[in-house]
């Protein structure tokens, strides 16, 4: 099949594991929502365009969405990595869960969202936030202004935002806020 699902035959759609690498039911509905669209209302839509996300209900759970390191690295594509433990994480802390964390991956330049993964319990859950950054353009950076119930083991999604806004504070920006810190608290 080609990016949108067409056969060789023009009025023929192949979709689900029959013609793809993402062998996951989810995957396979939004190819046909896709082929739906596609074929009954001249839609334009390609398979490329699809953000997918998947987990593993191992113990712990694993949730991914998007480019993982070595796709990156062997696309030549520059990234950075954040990265919160659930170990720093208050819910996970009472739970008794601290194993995992959350990892994302965004271009190097900016807070585009290129990947992530989570390891932890609720995984599959957590991960569909980040996808949905993915699908709205929403950076890294702006995930940091979500506000999350507290405490929940998804505030370490909103965690790995703060960690990326700190790398953009300059030197000297760090400079005046502390001197402003100080002038507050101790006057002139």
């Amino acid at each position: 099949v080609n990016d949108r699902l067409l056969t060789t035959n023009p009025r023929v759609f192949g979709v689900g594991d029959c013609c793809s690498a993402f062998k996951f039911t989810h995957a396979a509905d939004f190819m046909a929502r896709m082929v739906i669209r596609n074929a009954l209302f001249f839609g334009s839509a390609k398979m490329s365009d699809l953000i997918i996300p998947y987990s593993t209900f191992t113990t712990p759970e694993v949730g991914s969405v998007g480019l993982y390191e070595s796709d990156l690295k062997e696309r030549g594509i520059a990234y950075k990595t954040f990265e919160k433990h659930f170990s720093e994480n208050d819910r996970a802390i009472c739970d008794d869960s601290t194993s995992g964390m959350v990892r994302i991956r965004v271009d190097a330049k900016s807070d585009k969202i290129l990947g992530a993964s989570i390891v932890g319990i609720g995984a599959g859950n957590m991960i569909s936030e980040i996808t949905l950054a993915m699908q709205t353009g929403t950076g890294l950076g702006k995930l940091s202004a979500v506000i999350h119930p507290y405490p929940t083991t998804a505030d370490a999604v909103r965690a790995t935002g703060d960690l990326y806004n700190k790398t953009r504070a300059t030197p000297a920006v760090r400079g005046i806020l502390r001197g402003l810190i100080q002038m507050q608290r101790y006057g002139s």
